[in-house]
């Protein structure tokens, strides 16, 4: 589970460093709309292409690590034989739900605030960021990780339904 974490973690980061090149590559964005008469040029395909392209690869990060996340974690708390487990695994579960609360309520302000005051460039660039330095701390405690062995197969189960 661990790789597969890892995979999407870096898919997640390579989806925001992708919508952070459209805010950076003049090429990759329409130009500015002409405020005096209202006119737009529309998108390129080519620049749609890009953005959509950002858009799937962060869908797919983000619809793959919040599931394994909170088995992963789960796992590096599970201890069968301590009387204490039960409770350790429901504060567990409290401070992840606590924490992707803090960090939606951290994302729609304060990156929103540095969108709007300092450009989308640095705006876009931060998540990124703290992205790819969250990947990195992730792979250097790989190590200390308890890594659960899957013991039956994903198709097996199912088939069973």
């Amino acid at each position: 589970m661990e790789e597969k974490i890892t995979s999407i973690h870096w898919q997640n980061t390579q989806g925001m460093a992708v919508l952070w090149l459209t805010a950076i590559l003049p090429g990759a964005r329409p130009p500015h709309c002409d405020q005096d008469s209202d006119i737009c040029a529309k998108s390129r395909p080519d620049q749609l292409a890009l953005l959509f392209s950002s858009f799937a690869l962060m869908a797919i990060g983000a619809g793959g690590i919040r599931p394994c996340s909170l088995a992963f974690g789960a796992d590096q708390f599970d201890t069968p034989n301590n009387p204490k487990n039960e409770s350790i695994l429901q504060s567990f579960f409290n401070w992840y739900y606590a924490s992707v609360g803090i960090s939606v309520l951290i994302s729609v302000t304060v990156i929103i605030y540095i969108q709007t005051e300092a450009g989308w460039v640095v705006g876009f660039g931060v998540p990124v960021v703290v992205m790819l330095l969250s990947t990195i701390l992730f792979l250097l405690g790989s190590k200390l990780y308890v890594k659960v062995k899957a013991n039956k197969s994903l198709m097996v189960g199912f088939l069973k339904l």
